[in-house]
């Protein structure tokens, strides 16, 4: 299935355009990210917050995505960037060990959800946050999924019923959605 995704991402990476707004600022502005010293920023795609992850903490930023070709286009877009950028898959991924992971408008495509948690758990710190979000609503977005890349990736649930299978890892801090944005942040136990 990963292949699929690689093989979809690199396809469309070149034509792939997610414009800077005002709820993208406002949500990574709620992370509060500055007492995090090591971030990755998964499923960067071409790296749009993963400079903005960099200046909220001053902290190291992975920046880690499975297409190659969104990869070489955030290393391109962004050439003085503080950021490491990686093309990689994350249910592979070794490293150590990270304070926060960062998921900004990928989780859906993360289709093995059980593989997602286990990976989570073992790549965060004790205490170390994970966070879902995305900057349009749930409804659009699986509208958008399903008429677009319904191959590669899945339906995205309410945060409530999404969390129900992180807890056995994680305790929950928020989990909500309005009609502009959608925001899941769990703490590791």
């Amino acid at each position: 299935m990963n292949e699929l995704i690689k093989q979809y991402f690199d396809r469309v990476a070149p034509t792939y355009v997610h414009n800077e707004n005002e709820v993208m600022e406002s949500l990574l502005n709620s992370l509060e990210l500055k007492h995090f010293h090591r971030l990755l920023d998964l499923g960067a795609g071409k790296g749009i917050i993963s400079e903005k992850l960099y200046e909220r903490s001053k902290g190291e930023v992975i920046a880690l995505d499975l297409s190659s070709v969104m990869v070489e286009l955030a290393k391109k877009n962004h050439p003085h960037s503080h950021v490491k950028f990686i093309n990689g898959d994350f249910y592979e991924y070794k490293d150590e060990k990270f304070d926060a992971i960062i998921v900004f408008d990928a989780y859906p495509h993360f289709m093995d959800k059980d593989g997602f948690i286990e990976k989570a758990n073992e790549l965060l710190n004790k205490d170390g946050m994970l966070a879902i979000i995305h900057d349009i609503p749930r409804k659009i977005l699986n509208i958008h999924h399903m008429k677009n890349a319904g191959t590669v990736s899945r339906k995205l649930e309410e945060p409530e019923k999404e969390l129900i299978p992180f807890l056995k890892y994680f305790k929950p801090i928020e989990a909500w959605e309005d009609d502009k944005q959608y925001k899941i942040i769990l703490i590791k136990k």
